[in-house]
């Protein structure tokens, strides 16, 4: 709701009550997504947190995948070698997989092209930097995994 505020820039009372009202409609659109009926209400209120303490972490990777996309289109001598790689997961989690291949397309120079259960396919501008990242290290495929409470 608060983000609501920011964006619109009032503080009137028709304001404050769109705020409220679209603010229901989507907890009880989507509330499901996260407070899930088959968890318990403070497991989930633990995942919804790790999700939003996440966030930041998410930011400096898009950042930094911004500044190295636009650093080799610039540059004449960076390496640009396009290529689909498949990543594997043992992801269940229809929210999870989701969010992976959110966070994966959110990243400048890498697109979801394609998810089949745990099986994901990306399209990457630089194919060793894209499974050094998403193979190699499994950074984002691990914190994500902790943040739900998967196995990775």
């Amino acid at each position: 709701m608060i983000f609501w505020y920011i964006l619109s820039g009032y503080l009137d009372l028709f304001h404050i009550g769109s705020g409220i009202i679209c603010c229901a409609i989507v907890t009880l659109i989507s509330g499901d997504l996260v407070f899930r009926s088959d968890r318990s209400l403070t497991r989930s209120a633990r995942t919804f947190i790790r999700l939003i303490l996440s966030i930041p972490k998410l930011m400096v990777a898009i950042l930094y995948a911004n500044i190295d996309v636009a650093y080799r289109v610039l540059h004449p001598k960076m390496p640009i070698n396009p290529g689909m790689i498949t990543i594997d997961t043992p992801f269940t989690n229809d929210i999870l997989r989701t969010s992976f291949a959110n966070a994966i397309t959110l990243t400048p120079g890498t697109v979801t092209v394609d998810v089949t259960g745990g099986t994901f396919i990306v399209h990457a501008l630089v194919r060793e930097a894209a499974e050094e990242d998403l193979l190699k290290g499994r950074d984002m495929q691990n914190s994500l995994a902790r943040i739900f409470g998967e196995r990775s």
